[in-house]
Order: C-alpha cells, then sequence, then structure tokens
C-alpha cells in the first residue's frame, strides 16, 4: 500500500494491525520524505507494548524501513503532521492464520445477527485505528 498523508494535523490513535491473529505476521513500511524535519514538520511513529508508559519513536525520514511484528507487543500510532508525507506499506500474511480467523469471524457475526455477543468483535473495537486530529 502506497500512502500520502496530508499535512493538515490527520494521524492514527495507538492501536495493532493483528489484535485477533489475523495472519498479519509482518509490517514493513518504507518512507519517503525527502528533506523531512521532525522539528518544522512533526511526526514521528511512537512504537511500544501494550500498557508500557514510554515508547520508541521511529523518525518518518527518507530511505527509513522499518520491520515489525503487528501485535500487542508493537502497538503503534501516526502522529498528526504540518507537511505530507509518504511511505510503502506491505505486510506479509500467514494464509492458513487468516483462514482461520475469518472462519472464527464468520462464526461470530452469525451468532451476533442471533443476539449473542461475540467476545471477537468486543476485542475488535478495542484494537481498531481511529483517525485522529490534534489541535494545532
Amino acid at each position: 500500500m502506497v500512502v500520502s498523508y496530508s499535512g493538515n494535523r490527520l494521524g492514527y490513535v495507538r492501536h495493532t494491525v493483528n489484535p485477533h491473529s489475523n495472519g498479519h505476521c509482518i509490517t514493513s513500511i518504507y518512507y519517503l520524505n525527502q528533506n523531512w524535519d521532525i522539528k518544522v514538520h512533526g511526526s514521528l511513529l511512537p512504537i511500544s507494548p501494550e500498557d508500557w508508559p514510554i515508547a520508541t519513536n521511529i523518525k518518518t525520514l527518507l530511505d527509513g524501513l522499518l520491520i515489525f511484528w503487528p501485535d500487542q507487543w508493537n502497538l503503534h500510532e501516526v502522529e498528526p503532521a504540518d507537511a505530507t508525507r509518504y511511505a510503502i506499506t506491505i505486510w506479509y500474511f500467514d494464509a492458513k492464520e487468516w483462514t482461520a480467523t475469518k472462519d472464527k469471524l464468520s462464526a461470530s457475526i452469525q451468532k451476533e445477527s442471533m443476539g449473542v455477543k461475540s467476545p471477537i468483535s468486543q476485542e475488535k473495537k478495542k484494537f481498531t485505528p481511529e483517525l485522529k486530529k490534534k489541535k494545532t
């Protein structure tokens, strides 16, 4: 996926891509931000395990490559920036894990249609990324 984040202070809240063993095994992000200055343009990518008070801040600089497991040990967010930034993201999948999760989700949806609450849908809400906009 090639991404362009507008420079109007948009980002994503802290999240994980793989909260339920959904097949996402590895996330890789390649940054394409030429002449990027964190002090002028803003935007770091904080990454840390769930419930840790301190994060490692990754600079989103040109030719930077970040590779990580997208689980609860590597929650991350996209901080708002004051300039347009670019990245290429590639997710590597485990087909067996994806199929198993898809089958569980399908069964969960069927149960919810009958009025039974599913633990999968409750957990999904916890880790679904949302767009955020910070005040300037």
